[in-house]
């Protein structure tokens, strides 16, 4: 089977195609947006008449409001109305009040300046602690700033915090990030007999949903698509739909294609980023440090709006709150908070580097209190055991409902341990570890959790995805995919699985990896969560087994025998394995015969884990997969600048089955660089007024190349035998971000004998 790299292959020789690569339609107008320049206000006033003397067509916030007709679905039970579009409030600087169409894309923002706003300034709020002291209401009708407050306890915390000898509180700030992928947003939406939206979002999942809902219309009428590419998203522009619900009402009122491109300084204004989290975790333990009870207190600011998904960053990682360690008391109190600004969404390991900060990095402070080593708190805390047995399968189920698969913690702590013993310890030099496990496979019934549960209305589960697979007439293979490409190799792992099933080369199976409702679609269909590894291929290895037993009714037929095999692309007579027909003869057989040979030569596969249930009360298995992961960083501090240098990194992961270790590696060292970025420099800031301090990427620190240049990077693979998933692939691509910035942080505290409780880290000596 030759190797081949369909996506790298399409990015050398040109032929990728990107969201500005989709032809221009007949009479398309380009779309530029007019934005509050405040964080908080009343509307007075929008006019856009100069606009049309100047040569422009422009909509006011409420001409928009009559084709977008009702707000966003939440997921959250609150009588907060969020639109695409301002209504009579602004409530952070960069929300879209009124639009400019132009047939230029440079003379539709020069038209911006003839748009005339009035809008009477409120005072905004900035932090966490002024939403809860309601310095200002961003939403009148809430009576408070409060959009969540979901206290839920597992096990006995009482007896465990009272008759604990050792009960310490450590303190943590996380702030405000965001991914900015190389590629920002864009949307083209032009009407046909139905509404066509092609934009470089990652759905479809729920976008489409919402986009229906906004408008009015059914969603059978309204097909979402994607370019073949789009240059990566990191969670990102799953938060797209905002936008794409603008351009096809701009498209509806002009009844023209209306093209939007997003410029980098929108992206920082207004994209999906996380939200600034802060809080506390509190740990009893024993004298020995043995850990009887974690309680955690987080408040999540998730901006102006609870833009869905939210508030799922909490609960997200909601079956792994007890990381790595054998803990049966947990306590957890979440509160969401509303601020004047920009709303937050998915990005990278959505919600779970702020966790895994929160814990690992107390997990280190109790092993400061009782005088250990990092690394034997978490040899006398660690899961051993495996007890809870499902079908042939043994997991490890976690307080609040989560399933670890059985796989070998120890061997990965004993490397890690290694690993540790060898560094060198020298002056301003630090070493940091953290212990974790990395979900994958998202069921997206946790935002249930958000809810109490007489509040919860349906059950909900959805994880499943839908393949298309069919054999052509010369015997080769198409395979479709609702998903999206955002370089992550997914259509060359896909054409190999298949390739390697029926036994072909791997030229012969065509992998369409993009998104089309017109094509059968899941509100889960996307990439994201990690779910390519353990659901879509799962998906696709159900596809090529079914389409087999289709195709061996027709072989049947055709070899005139009644039972067949097969085996390195062809069906044999199972009594006389002389007689044989290859892919190619029976697609010819079919097509130019169907009389003689009924069947069919495609299937419609859809895949859902038996192992993701609804929630049962506050439990749930919040993801399929959850892979050990174990890390150690050797840092440096500058004596003179304070700069942090991670001079080694040590990444030791058993995530099953490894389906394309190249592929493998690239994402960790990616995910890995990302998290240092997170860790050290990257962080969207807004002044005491809620103005955003942060609009290019000079202001916003991004590392570049020479900042890794010299750091040593390792990685360590383990695999196991991951049985109840049938791609036997754990998910692994946001694993390292996970738990880089505690792994860093205890590295930095290591070096300055001082605890570091913020990212991102900025040591005094």
């Amino acid at each position: 089977m030759s190797t081949h790299y369909v996506e790298g292959s399409r990015v050398v020789n040109g032929s990728s195609e990107f969201i500005n690569d989709i032809p221009n339609p007949s009479g398309t107008l380009f779309m530029a947006i007019y934005r509050s320049n405040l964080p908080h206000g009343v509307i007075k006033k929008v006019d856009v008449s100069e606009v049309f003397n100047h040569g422009g067509i422009a909509y006011t916030n409420q001409e928009l409001l009559k084709v977008i007709k009702n707000p966003f679905p939440l997921g959250v039970d609150l009588p907060i109305k969020y639109y695409a579009v301002a209504k009579d409030k602004v409530r952070f600087v960069g929300e879209p009040i009124a639009i400019v169409l132009a047939r230029d894309l440079y003379k539709a923002v020069d038209l911006l300046d003839y748009v005339n706003v009035e809008v009477d300034p409120l005072p905004a709020v900035t932090s966490v602690r002024e939403a809860l002291d309601k310095k200002a209401l961003v939403h009148e009708e809430l009576g408070s700033n409060i959009a969540v407050n979901r206290k839920m306890s597992y096990g006995d915390m009482v007896r465990a915090f009272s008759e604990s000898p050792v009960v310490i509180k450590n303190e943590f700030k996380v702030t405000k990030h965001s991914a900015l992928p190389l590629e920002g947003y864009g949307v083209l939406a032009y009407k046909t007999d139905t509404l066509n939206i092609v934009a470089n979002f990652q759905g479809p999942m729920l976008e489409a949903y919402f986009i229906s809902r906004a408008l009015g219309i059914s969603l059978n009428w309204i097909k979402l698509s994607t370019p073949r590419d789009i240059g990566g998203s990191f969670g990102v522009k799953y938060s797209l739909y905002p936008y794409m619900t603008i351009a096809a009402a701009a498209s509806i009122l002009s009844n023209h294609p209306v093209r939007w491109i997003e410029s980098r300084t929108e992206s920082f204004l207004y994209s999906s980023s996380s939200g600034d989290r802060e809080g506390y975790v509190e740990i009893a333990s024993d004298k020995e440090g043995k850990i009887k009870g974690i309680r955690y207190a987080f408040f999540e600011d998730v901006g102006a709006y609870p833009r869905p998904p939210e508030p799922g960053a909490l609960f997200r990682v909601h079956g792994n709150l007890n990381g790595a360690y054998d803990v049966r008391n947990i306590e957890v109190n979440h509160t969401v908070v509303l601020t004047n600004k920009s709303p937050t969404g998915l990005n990278r390991a959505y919600g779970a580097p702020q966790f895994y900060f929160a814990l690992e990095t107390t997990i280190d402070k109790l092993a400061e209190e009782l005088g250990i080593s990092p690394i034997e708190i978490r040899k006398r805390n660690v899961i051993t055991e495996f007890n809870k047995r499902i079908n042939s399968d043994y997991f490890y189920e976690t307080p609040t409902g989560g399933l670890y698969p059985r796989q070998d913690y120890i061997r990965v702590l004993k490397l890690l341990e290694e690993e540790y013993s060898k560094i060198k310890r020298e002056p301003l030099t630090g070493i940091g570890v953290s212990l974790f496990l990395e979900p994958s496979g998202t069921n997206l019934g946790y935002v249930d959790l958000a809810l109490e549960g007489s509040k919860r209305r349906h059950k909900h589960s959805a994880s499943g995805d839908y393949i298309i697979m069919s054999l052509n007439f010369d015997g080769s293979i198409s395979v479709f995919i609702n998903g999206t490409n955002e370089g992550l190799g997914h259509e060359t792992v896909t054409a190999e699985v298949v390739a390697k099933e029926f036994g072909i080369d791997v030229s012969r199976v065509k992998v369409e990896n993009r998104v089309d409702t017109s094509l059968p679609w899941t509100i889960a269909s996307g990439s994201y969560s990690s779910r390519f590894a353990p659901i879509v291929i799962t998906g696709v290895l159900k596809a090529c087994n079914e389409l087999k037993d289709k195709l061996s009714d027709v072989a049947k037929r055709f070899l005139e025998t009644e039972e067949v095999y097969y085996e390195n692309g062809k069906f044999y007579a199972k009594k006389d394995s002389t007689k044989s027909v290859d892919l190619k003869t029976l697609a010819s057989a079919f097509h130019w015969d169907p009389y003689s040979n009924p069947g069919s030569l495609s299937v419609v596969s859809f895949y859902n884990s038996p192992y993701l249930a609804p929630p049962e009360g506050d439990k749930i298995n919040s993801s399929l997969g959850y892979s050990i992961q174990a890390h150690l960083a050797v840092v440096r501090i500058d004596p003179i600048t304070y700069d942090v240098k991670v001079e080694k990194y040590i990444i030791i992961h058993d995530v099953g089955r490894i389906l394309k270790r190249e592929l493998l590696e690239s994402q960790m060292y990616g995910s890995l660089l990302h998290g240092i970025a997170m860790s050290l420099y990257e962080r969207l800031a807004y002044d005491e007024n809620g103005n955003p301090l942060i609009t290019t990427f000079d202001a916003y620190e991004t590392p570049t190349f020479s900042e890794m240049l010299h750091t040593e990077v390792d990685i360590h693979h383990f695999e196991s035998d991951i049985n109840y998933i049938p791609s036997k692939a754990l998910g692994s691509g946001e694993g390292p971000i996970m738990g880089v910035p505690a792994t860093i942080a205890n590295a930095v505290s290591d070096a300055i004998g001082k605890r570091i409780t913020q990212i991102p880290i900025t040591p005094k000596l």
